[in-house]
């Protein structure tokens, strides 16, 4: 049986002192896998039930299930049996549930026992989710755990811990320097960090050292989260965004509702041949499709299998007047349509070395709202499409440049 090491830097969660504690930093800072640790450590040294909660969790595989069960396989913990939505340790009792917080009050409200609250990927958790939760974790000595990479600077969870300030908190606030003290950072991610360092210093700020994002870089706003699509909801378009080995393939259906588009995700996953697209598509409500036009071949394949399929119009300056359409719309997102949500609050403008925002998204957060943006786009009555190759005629003073 392998050791199980905790970083010395996170030791205070061994103390009984605090009751919320803020780990926030940036990627490959061990937050997570050492969190986790730490949580089997205590659950096997007395009867504990922890809770393991995100922000949006429609499934098992949306939870921090995994990466509980892949520490228990290398560890060889064999005291903990597995299931598929559960953990439980059959010498003392220990439990582990998974739960997912928007939309789900009275869920979160009834459970009980709980002593240590985990909320993994915190960033992304409201207001609303925390003051339901904090109050429902009661037990005497109970504590709640923060996961977090800060996505922007008015992040609940950062605001309440961290800037505001509340009674008993424990900070952690750690970076990749901690996988590189403790030979923890493979090479290939460690030459990720110093290309990003050397080139995209307002990318490497936010990803590995946890800085957040100016709200003026955030690409898309005020989309609604709904619970699920209405039935007076007509399906108008799929969006498709090619993946395979390295991207995802990010699919989603667009309906019309009541003046505006409500957006469900349908698959986003790699290792998808064009085969199984087609089968996915062919095996929902029918409707055209819309496919990134930079995969020709791809799109042709489809069609011999039968999908009404298109590629979307491109051409000079169609992203950002894509991106724009898009957000002049009413849009919505159903709530089991997790990658998009990432996604949407993951969106940012790029900033160049001077920290000037400029009118190119950055990339990485883009698979599925391509997809959204090639749908929506190819509904612009066509006047509008025509309206930018007009020639524009602008009066001015010839010397005034």
């Amino acid at each position: 049986m392998l050791k199980i090491q905790i970083p010395i830097e996170f030791r205070r969660l061994f103390d009984n002192d605090w009751r919320e504690a803020a780990v926030h930093g940036g990627r490959y800072s061990l937050k997570s896998h050492t969190v986790a640790r730490f949580l089997l450590i205590r659950a096997r040294q007395k009867k504990t039930r922890v809770a393991c909660f995100r922000e949006f969790q429609n499934s098992i595989a949306d939870s921090s299930h995994q990466l509980l069960s892949d520490l228990i396989g290398k560890y060889e913990l064999n005291d903990f049996v597995v299931t598929d939505n559960s953990i439980v340790n059959k010498i003392n009792g220990s439990d582990f549930i998974f739960k997912g917080l928007h939309l789900n009050e009275q869920s979160i409200k009834s459970i009980e026992g709980i002593d240590i609250a985990w909320v993994e990927e915190a960033q992304a958790v409201s207001k609303e989710s925390i003051e339901i939760l904090t109050p429902t974790i009661r037990n005497e000595g109970s504590q709640i755990i923060y996961t977090y990479n800060r996505l922007l600077e008015d992040d609940p969870v950062h605001q309440r811990l961290v800037i505001e300030g509340r009674p008993n908190t424990l900070i952690i606030n750690v970076n990749y320097d901690i996988a590189i003290k403790y030979g923890m950072m493979p090479d290939a991610v460690r030459l990720e960090m110093e290309d990003d360092k050397a080139r995209r210093p307002s990318l490497y700020k936010h990803k590995w050292l946890g800085e957040p994002c100016n709200t003026e870089r955030k690409i898309y706003r005020n989309w609604k989260i709904i619970e699920e699509i209405p039935h007076e909801a007509r399906l108008e378009r799929i969006g498709l965004d090619f993946g395979y080995s390295v991207d995802p393939s990010g699919m989603a259906a667009v309906y019309y509702y009541n003046g505006g588009y409500i957006i469900d995700e349908i698959t986003y996953q790699k290792g998808l041949s064009n085969k199984q697209l087609a089968d996915i598509l062919l095996n929902i409500e029918q409707s055209l499709v819309i496919a990134d036009s930079a995969e020709p071949k791809s799109i042709d394949e489809m069609r011999l299998y039968g999908v009404n399929i298109l590629g979307a119009t491109k051409g000079q300056g169609s992203i950002s007047q894509g991106i724009q359409y898009v957000q002049d719309q009413r849009i919505s997102i159903t709530k089991r349509s997790t990658n998009i949500i990432k996604e949407y609050q993951r969106y940012m403008w790029q900033e160049d070395k001077e920290g000037k925002i400029i009118n190119k998204p950055e990339p990485g957060n883009d698979h599925i709202l391509d997809a959204i943006r090639y749908a929506i786009q190819s509904m612009k009555p066509q006047e509008q499409e025509e309206e930018k190759y007009k020639p524009k005629i602008i009066n001015h003073d010839p010397y005034d440049y």
